[in-house]
């Protein structure tokens, strides 16, 4: 089941990366020219706001429907993919786009119930750092294919999207015979008693708002990195090729994932691998943008660090709430929903003021928004619990 689930976001992640590498390519498809660079990246809004709303959609159909169903319902909208692609215009694209969001957002959410109930405590990390993974072994395979057939799959970005959707029909039948139902309000591996927690609990947690508000800051710096400027910055940085360095940032992050685990396997205190690698995560993406426009070779060596830097604390971060005493597979997935609808989006609003920055002001003012806007995860870092 855990397979099956990883196995959708990673073709949700080649879904959404290729959707932003080929932007330009269907923007001229339904435009007939260039738009702005706010309109170029609506897609990535909406999917994001799609996110946002997934999150509170994904807890009621668990509670209500139970895991197997609420997961037949994930991956019947992230079947969209293949829909969006043939939509008559711009906005019929986007909206099936945002329903696909709705589902790969679900699948993220319904893989911590299924680590909650299946996977004993000592492994929880190692589960939960293949989990954080996916997404990069998606968009580090989607920056190659990009890297290597840029013109045969930008020649007609309709195939493209229709080949990598398809996959998503394969994993929904293989969900039907195999899955599973189980209780979601105990923790079966700690024997604890039932454990009642609700969205009211949830929003009186302060541990929930910290971790959320954290964790938009470092979404704000890794979804940018891997979906909006790849398109774009070849406009701003003719030398730089962003397939190349996307590749460099998800390809690294799947190496400090690994890291990351072994830490976390250890008696290493959890704030201060997240102070230092969330603080030079964020210095060494500030100099890939520095760097860009005079010296490429610096901003391709400082991308596969901050890449690596990212996800040597991600599987940490996101094991944090399993850590927490009293947890039970509903409750976690409340806490995530609420910490990923929250984090979504402060993002969202971050990435629109973003784009607004660098359609007014140009590279360099929306590069320094960047920045510190991103710098929120290491402030709020500081302040979250430590559960080693």
């Amino acid at each position: 089941m855990l397979a099956i689930l990883w196995c959708a976001y990673v073709i949700f992640a080649m879904n959404w990366i290729s959707g932003s590498n080929l932007s330009s390519e269907i923007v001229q498809t339904f435009f007939g020219g260039s738009v702005e660079p706010i309109i170029q990246q609506v897609v990535n809004y909406t999917i994001t706001a799609a996110r946002v709303v997934a999150n509170f959609v994904a807890a009621y159909i668990l509670i209500k429907k139970g895991p197997k169903k609420a997961v037949i319902v994930a991956l019947f909208f992230l079947m969209f993919s293949v829909v969006a692609v043939w939509m008559p215009n711009y906005w019929a694209y986007t909206i099936a786009r945002m329903v696909m969001a709705l589902g790969g957002s679900m699948v993220v959410i319904y893989m911590n119930p299924v680590v909650a109930h299946y996977i004993p405590p000592k492994k929880k990390m190692i589960a939960n750092a293949w989990n954080t993974v996916s997404y990069n072994v998606g968009a580090f395979v989607t920056s190659i294919l990009f890297v290597i057939f840029s013109k045969q799959l930008k020649a007609n970005w309709q195939v493209t999207l229709s080949v990598m959707a398809v996959l998503t029909i394969i994993l929904f039948l293989m969900w039907l015979l195999i899955a599973e139902d189980f209780d979601t309000k105990s923790n079966v591996m700690e024997q604890t008693k039932e454990i009642e927690y609700s969205y009211r609990d949830a929003l009186k947690d302060t541990f929930v708002w910290r971790y959320a508000i954290g964790f938009s800051g470092f979404l704000f710096l890794y979804v940018l990195a891997v979906t909006s400027f790849p398109s774009v910055i070849s406009q701003y940085a003719t030398k730089m090729n962003g397939s190349l360095m996307n590749m460099l940032v998800t390809g690294f992050a799947i190496i400090g994932t690994i890291v990351g685990m072994k830490i976390g396997l250890t008696d290493t205190k959890r704030k201060k691998v997240l102070l230092f690698s969330g603080a030079l995560m964020i210095v060494s993406y500030g100099a890939v943008l520095y760097f860009a426009n005079n010296t490429p070779i610096i901003s391709y060596i400082c991308a596969g660090i901050s890449g690596f830097c990212m996800y040597i604390q991600y599987p940490i971060y996101m094991n944090l709430p399993h850590e927490m005493p009293n947890m039970s597979a509903q409750k976690l997935t409340i806490i995530f929903s609420l910490c990923w609808a929250i984090a979504y989006t402060v993002y969202t609003l971050f990435t629109i003021i973003w784009s607004l920055l660098l359609g007014s002001y140009g590279w360099s003012i929306a590069s320094i928004f960047y920045i510190l806007a991103s710098s929120l995860y290491v402030v709020i870092a500081a302040r979250l619990p430590e559960t080693k």
